[in-house]
């Protein structure tokens, strides 16, 4: 593979990520109150996601990696991993501490 198919994949991949957040978005909000907020007809919504796709490529060659929607947060990679070994530590820890008890609920059938 030559160092422009490789380009052209990476910007693929994050053109299809892009995609893929665009459409979330616009799911998680009725195409009606967009319109309403856009001041166009609801029909008007739904055609201008058929340019999505063209519009996701040119900001993935542009170097744009992803979108943060309201409510979410990124974190750094490094960050990321850093959360999750420690999530890992603190399972296995209580793994080991509650091994060999038996259930404390109200569904066990001891008296």
């Amino acid at each position: 593979m030559n160092a422009n198919s490789s380009k052209n994949t990476i910007y693929l991949c994050a053109s299809r990520r892009l995609l893929t957040s665009a459409h979330k978005a616009l799911l998680n909000t009725r195409q009606t109150e967009v319109a309403r907020r856009l001041n166009v007809a609801d029909s008007t919504v739904l055609r201008r996601t058929e340019k999505y796709p063209e519009i996701m490529e040119t900001l993935a060659a542009s170097g744009v990696e992803d979108f943060v929607l309201n409510g979410e947060m990124k974190v750094p990679l490094e960050q990321y991993r850093w959360l999750l070994t420690v999530a890992i530590q603190f399972a296995e820890f209580e793994l080991e501490r509650t091994k060999g008890k038996t259930p404390d609920c109200g569904n066990s059938t001891g008296v």
